[in-house]
């Protein structure tokens, strides 16, 4: 062996070295953070809050530094230590509650309701507070939130509450550990599609790790059939990709919007017939299962959209010029016609041969769109932020945080909500903005070299 080739050996060994260093390091500072945040869910105080914020910063602090380190190094972050280390942070999840959040019971009561009657959408559970019910579910029953509304959740969510209940009645860990699963499933489709270093963002967040592994948002579980489309699609697995299409719609019917971006490029009729098939195939067995149509526009999810408003920065700014039924009118018509003109240039103009679209701005556009946008619904921007990273999209993860102030410090049904809704929500933006100008000239000085965390094609 030259010289030379072992002054090269030296280097690499001290570069391995200290990039394990580096990584367990971060890994044990947002670890601990995290461990801190489930304890913190078992005995909430009225400090709670204020902890989440700080321990989450800490978190993403942490996995800054710990990015930043890798890519001024040029380095190449091992995606098996990734995925191992969410993995890791996806079981401490089991051990917590879920944090200022009673949407749960409602996951609860309505697993129970699928096994027992087969039909969770005709009846609300306030009709049930002079029934009789096992005695574990009475508590339950008490906490639901809108109890006078009967369900709001598609039909492949009431499939996998009702796996949670058969699993242990009256009991969230099962609905955690199962979107704890979908949640790493996740990671791995987007190894598979090219995710490099960014990939790391998406394991440590707080966001995620909230409203995934700790709260069990069903989102995730439509977000994991939106992107096992996609991954099927490149395979030319096409009749799979329709299927899991329509099991992403069955779960939440936000995920219809992706379908006509995967089959934007399959011009010939064939390909558009088969991944069709699959589809209306998928809708017709979810439908035939439980026997009605009516599990498509469930009760409270036209409530909802009818008369709540939640965090919603276009409507706060809009309300003071038109009414909420007309700015809802405005912002979504312009919003079809933004998906009409995208997906034209997409397939005519640019003729771009990928697959794998801009979810992260069709779903980003969209969430302005709506008159509520809950924490959980950012997840669906996260996946593609990590093919396409970008500091306006990590930022508002961070961000949309924050929103759980308003909900839990000036409830709706008090004088002060509009006006503290403005003023978290300008807060919010003023995050995203301030971080997503700063944080790319901070980033760029640091580290003197062009990012390597961009999408691979």
């Amino acid at each position: 062996m030259t010289l030379v080739q072992v002054e090269i050996e030296k280097i690499v060994n001290t570069s391995l070295k200290a990039s394990t260093i580096g990584f367990l390091s971060a890994f044990f500072v947002v670890a601990a953070a995290w461990v801190a945040i489930c304890a913190i869910s078992n005995t909430p105080t009225s400090h709670a809050l204020v902890q989440f914020f700080a321990l989450s910063l800490v978190m993403v602090l942490a996995t800054a530094a710990c990015l930043w380190f890798f890519h001024y190094k040029q380095l190449r972050m091992p995606l098996l230590w990734i995925v191992l280390s969410a993995c890791l942070l996806r079981l401490v999840s089991l051990g917590g509650t879920p944090l200022f959040e009673d949407d749960y019971y409602r996951y609860l009561w309505d697993g129970y309701q699928t096994v027992e009657t087969g039909d969770p959408y005709s009846l609300a559970p306030a009709e049930f507070f002079d029934r009789d019910v096992p005695e574990i579910f009475e508590p339950i029953l008490s906490l639901i939130n809108y109890p006078e509304i009967a369900t709001v959740y598609g039909p492949v969510n009431e499939w996998l509450f009702a796996i949670g209940y058969l699993i242990a009645p009256a009991e969230v860990w099962p609905l955690q550990l199962m979107s704890s699963i979908a949640d790493v499933l996740i990671m791995l489709i987007l190894i598979k599609l090219g995710a490099s270093n960014a990939l790391l963002l998406y394991a440590w967040s707080p966001l995620i790790l909230k409203e995934t592994s700790l709260t069990a948002h069903p989102d995730v579980f439509a977000i994991l059939g939106v992107m096992l489309a996609i991954w099927a699609a490149i395979a030319g697995k096409r009749f799979i990709a329709g299927v899991m299409m329509a099991v992403a719609v069955g779960t939440k019917v936000f995920a219809v919007l992706a379908l006509p971006y995967l089959l934007a490029k399959l011009l010939p009729i064939k390909p558009w017939f088969i991944v069709g098939l699959g589809f209306v195939a998928g809708l017709a067995s979810i439908t035939a299962s439980f026997g009605t149509l009516t599990i498509w526009v469930p009760e409270g999810l036209t409530a909802m959209a009818d008369s709540w408003l939640f965090n919603a920065p276009l409507y706060l700014l809009l309300l003071k010029v038109i009414g909420f039924t007309q700015i809802k009118l405005v912002l979504l018509g312009l919003f079809t016609l933004s998906i009409l003109a995208s997906i034209g240039y997409r397939t005519w103009v640019a003729k771009d041969a990928s697959q794998i679209f801009r979810g992260d701005w069709l779903f980003g556009v969209f969430l302005l769109c709506l008159p509520v946008l809950n924490p959980w619904y950012v997840l669906w921007v996260m996946p593609f932020a990590v093919l396409f990273p970008s500091w306006w999209a990590w930022s508002s993860s961070f961000a949309v945080l924050l929103s759980y102030w308003q909900s839990l410090k000036a409830p709706v049904n008090t004088s002060d909500f509009f006006q503290s809704a403005e003023s978290v929500v300008l807060v919010e933006v003023m995050i995203i903005l301030i971080v997503s100008i700063a944080g790319q000239s901070l980033w760029k000085a640091l580290a003197c070299k062009k990012p390597t965390l961009h999408h691979s094609t």
